[in-house]
């Protein structure tokens, strides 16, 4: 079995009334390649730009070895 390395629950930003990221769950397991997929749009670049630290989500937490990233610059 495979240990889980970052967690995303319930992830959502809003850019005032736009919703560019909704509710978004995701588990990358150590040793394994995940892709993220989806049209134009559909978010994930603003999912990687809160990994990364660049936006602040409005609702969710991401976790990365079990730890939770909201306190971390």
């Amino acid at each position: 079995m495979s240990e889980t390395i970052l967690e995303i629950r319930g992830l959502t930003k809003a850019f005032g009334g736009l919703v560019a990221l909704n509710q978004a769950d995701l588990a990358v397991e150590t040793g394994k390649i995940t892709a993220i997929i989806g049209p134009n749009g559909a978010g994930k670049t603003t999912l990687f730009n809160i990994i990364a630290g660049v936006y602040r989500p409005t609702s969710g937490d991401i976790f990365f070895n079990g730890q939770t990233m909201k306190r971390t610059p």
